[in-house]
């Protein structure tokens, strides 16, 4: 068996971020891996991510049965899969191109529903209009 050396990282001088070292747990015994994936794991830049996801309010509006018509509607969201984060929760919503007041249901969950509260049927039906919501995430060494 070959002889396994532990030096001090200042013995090197200028260590890179290729370099290895053993890391380890009582769950997972040793492991090697590299001080850039260590650093990552405290590095603040790029900790979050944000994905902003629309719905067209048009899409529903084989549902809108009276456009004069005061009503609520649900619209499903979906965050996307972003590489290297983890997503955590939808933070807030909004109307675009109409004013209502609206709230995503299953904050926590990647597939949720932005709810717009009473709002006349036209709006709902305008090509142009939409709702959406915010998805945040975190990078995957930290979350």
């Amino acid at each position: 068996m070959a002889d396994i050396k532990f030096m001090n990282l200042s013995e090197n001088g200028n260590p890179a971020t290729t370099d290895s070292v053993l890391i380890g747990n009582q769950q997972d015994g040793l492991k090697r891996t590299t001080l850039g994936t260590i650093g990552n794991m405290f590095s603040v830049h790029q900790a979050l991510h944000f994905e902003e996801v629309s719905v067209l309010t048009s899409t529903k509006a084989s549902e809108v049965t009276d456009p004069n018509m005061a009503l609520s509607m649900a619209y499903d969201i979906i965050a996307p899969a972003v590489p290297g984060y983890t997503f955590q929760c939808w933070i807030g919503s909004q109307s675009n191109g109409f004013t209502s007041g609206n709230y995503v249901i299953n904050k926590t969950h990647t597939d949720a529903q932005i709810w717009v509260d009473t709002v006349i049927g036209n709006a709902l039906t305008n090509s142009t209009n939409s709702v959406s919501a915010t998805a945040l995430y975190v990078k995957n060494e930290l979350a």
